[in-house]
């Protein structure tokens, strides 16, 4: 008896060895499918673009110096003398523990990235298995199929490629399990629902900590989900009883109290770094939300990038990819997944109807057995239903309709929610309940074959039919589009044009150079990058917000506003030092070739009336447009007055003061003639024009939302004081049709 008990320990062992091999295997492969250009290129390109991703990268290592004592910790050395600008932007805290582990074991900043970055996709796979197979008790195929549909699917690329910091969503399979074993355990208080309530306690604060989109998406799904759960839990049993139970009974508080308050105190170091980016700044103002807001077809809109189902959707529906921030909408589910995923939602709904039938007819001691897994059968599906619940009220509630939104309530009255821009990333926090129901979903169809289909061919032919889905349903996920839009080598090649700083140098910013980098934040982290290589502070930087008096590089108006951001901090000394990336020289705010020595023309004060003296002309403005496409338009403007005119103000708590800008509305084309908007968009005017003279004038213009013919308005304002057509200096009206 004894050999046999050692007999059935080592096949279940030798069993259990084998399933791990197999879930390793395949996400060996899904991986090095998804990550093949990093991989095929030697493990040179890193995954993201020049911006977004590399400013996490200047994030962790800022993190490795705190650690070591070497930096403030809310103080990264960019935007100075501007302090705790930490809270600008993501503050990447779960990424920056493994990353600074590796840097003081000696591994270099970019390849400790490179490592961290592929150890998340790592975690979420393990994380995602273990929650599906020892939490959930799903079969092998399904696990794996659902772990490949969370952590490999279709907006990987999307996400690797622009945004890392929303990698932080491999850690909510660690929040699942932490929530699940609490949840399990909650009457019994054993230690294992004891651990499972501080690991969701501590996990979630740190994940707000690490990529405030996924944190605040996660909490606000729970929330929708707890919602759906209760009145599911109210509508099929005594409401009142239900709520004594659960909601009104002291007991249940004063459990939970220790970990609310546990999760409190791991909130505080977020407090303490956005509260006040939050009230420097407020929040989005929601025209800003909602031009990132989804309407009904990105929800199968997976980019034209996706193998299958990119190139029928672009020429289905042309005008997708010319809309506003249109790549914030690319992130909606292939079409196979989606059916199935809404075929799951009805099939479960039957199976809990059928389940509370068949319920009342278990009155053999023999059904006690069936009863049992019966009910274990019913706990899943009512679970999916849940989750499936949940995840569509979160997409009615993104979805926008014209330029109609439930999400402006949401925006007015969720906490959080106004410092939500990109609504539509919500999508990668989705992922993983929607590939919970899809798993649950193929669990439950395999053990309906099983039971149902009593022949073994047909039995095995159903099973590979299922198997065939899962692979379908993982093969649309394939994405053609690159990861990386950078590379360590090229990173080495920058640091290696740039000289040595002098001596005395301890502020820096750089020079504007047109066309030398991709765009303002290349420059941006350029120059974060070249602080920390040299341990230098730099004036410039890169996050979600400028401060105030801040500038982009490529902007007309850098030069004079970095200017005047120097004196107003009295930063001009012979510590101040300027850079031409071009040339990698450096040259000294105290030398005679200085910008601070150069005359740079700002607006101190109201035009007078004869001085709003200003004339437009269309230089090139599209006759035709497609509904919500973004065009540029050229605009001459004639300066026929005796003032300089500037596109930026003097005063530098209000930038915009007394700036000459340009704005445009559009028109309905009739007898109602009827505004669509008012003048909301500014471009300021790229440089000074001296009295008499002409310039030209690129501003963008994004088209209405519905086809007809529309007047395209184009004015000239000096902010706060009075628009140019009130002195009596109209702008131009051009007709434009909109198809």
């Amino acid at each position: 008896m004894e050999a046999g008990l050692k007999g059935s320990i080592c096949l279940k062992h030798a069993k259990a060895s084998r399933e791990v091999a197999m879930y390793a295997v395949v996400g060996l492969v899904l991986g090095a499918v998804s990550f093949r250009q990093v991989i095929l290129s030697r493990f040179d390109p890193l995954l993201g673009d020049v911006g977004d991703a590399r400013f996490i990268g200047v994030i962790l290592e800022h993190w490795w110096q705190v650690f070591r004592g070497a930096a403030h910790w809310l103080s990264p050395p960019f935007f100075y003398p501007v302090q705790r600008v930490l809270g600008y932007s993501e503050a990447a805290f779960l990424f920056a523990l493994p990353y600074s582990a590796l840097r003081f074991a000696g591994v270099g900043p970019l390849v400790s990235y490179q490592i961290v970055l592929f150890a998340l996709v790592a975690a979420g796979w393990i994380g995602t298995i273990l929650f599906l197979r020892l939490c959930l008790k799903l079969s092998m195929l399904p696990t794996a199929a659902g772990a490949a549909l969370f952590v490999f699917p279709n907006s990987i690329n999307i996400a690797a490629v622009s945004h890392v910091q929303l990698f932080a969503i491999y850690y909510i399979p660690y929040l699942a399990i932490g929530i699940y074993l609490f949840l399990r355990d909650f009457p019994k208080a054993t230690s294992v629902g004891r651990f499972g309530g501080i690991l969701a306690a501590a996990i979630l604060p740190a994940i707000f900590y690490t990529s405030y989109y996924v944190g605040w998406f996660s909490l606000f799904f729970l929330l929708l989900f707890s919602g759906v759960s209760y009145v599911w839990a109210v509508l099929h049993s005594d409401g009142p009883a239900f709520g004594r139970h659960t909601i009104w009974n002291r007991g249940n508080w004063k459990r939970l109290l220790p970990y609310f308050a546990f999760s409190a105190v791991c909130f505080v170091p977020f407090v303490i770094t956005y509260l006040p980016a939050l009230r420097q700044f407020g929040g989005r103002r929601y025209p800003e939300i909602a031009s990132m807001l989804p309407s009904l077809v990105d929800y199968v809109n997976v980019g034209p990038t996706n193998w299958l189902w990119g190139r029928l959707l672009y020429a289905t529906f042309p005008g997708l990819g010319a809309r506003p921030m249109a790549h914030e909408l690319i992130k909606g589910l292939p079409i196979c997944l989606l059916l199935v995923f809404l075929a799951s939602l009805v099939y479960f709904i039957d199976r809990i109807r059928r389940h509370r039938v068949s319920a009342s007819q278990a009155d053999s001691p023999g059904a006690l057995e069936d009863g049992n897994a019966s009910n274990d059968h019913l706990k899943l599906a009512t679970l999916a239903a849940g989750l499936s619940a949940a995840i569509l009220l979160a997409w009615l509630l993104m979805l926008k309709i014209q330029d109609l939104s439930l999400w402006w309530l949401v925006s007015k009255v969720i906490p959080g929610a106004s410092a939500i821009r990109a609504v539509y990333r919500f999508q990668h926090v989705l992922a993983f309940p929607l590939a919970v129901v899809v798993a649950i979903a193929l669990q439950q169809f395999a053990g309906d074959v099983a039971r149902g289909v009593h022949s073994r061919r047909a039995r095995h032919g159903r099973l590979v039919a299922l198997a065939v889905c899962c692979l379908l349903l993982v093969a649309e996920q394939f994405n053609t589009g690159s990861v990386s839009g950078y590379g360590k080598q090229q990173q080495r090649n920058m640091l290696s044009r740039i000289e040595p700083p002098p001596r005395p140098a301890r502020v820096f910013a750089l020079l504007p150079a047109a066309g030398f980098w991709q765009g303002p934040y290349e420059a941006a982290i350029d120059s974060m990058i070249i602080a920390q290589q040299y341990g230098l502070y730099t004036v410039n930087g890169y996050s979600g917000q400028l401060p105030r008096g801040g500038e982009d590089i490529d902007k007309p108006a850098y030069l004079p506003n970095l200017v005047r951001w120097i004196r107003h901090y009295n930063l001009e000394n012979e510590h101040l030092y300027f850079l031409d990336e071009r040339t990698g020289v450096w040259s000294s705010a105290m030398g005679s070739h200085s910008p601070m020595n150069q005359r740079q023309d700002l607006m101190g004060a109201p035009l007078g009336d004869a001085d709003f003296a200003l004339s437009l002309s269309a230089e090139e403005v599209p006759a035709r447009w497609q509904k919500n496409e973004v065009r540029r338009c050229a605009v001459r403007v004639k300066n026929n007055s005796g003032t300089t005119l500037s596109g930026v103000g003097s005063d530098f708590d209000e930038p915009g003061k007394y700036a000459i800008r340009l704005s445009y509305r559009w028109v309905e084309a009739g007898s109602l003639a009827q505004p669509l908007s008012g003048f909301d968009n500014r471009t300021g005017l790229p440089e000074a024009v001296k009295p008499k003279a002409e310039i030209t004038v690129e501003m963008e213009a994004a088209a209405p939302s519905r086809p007809g013919k529309y007047w395209l308005e184009i004015e000239a304002v000096q902010e706060l004081v009075a628009w140019f057509k009130d002195k009596g200096s109209a702008g131009v009206r051009i007709e434009v049709e909109v198809q």
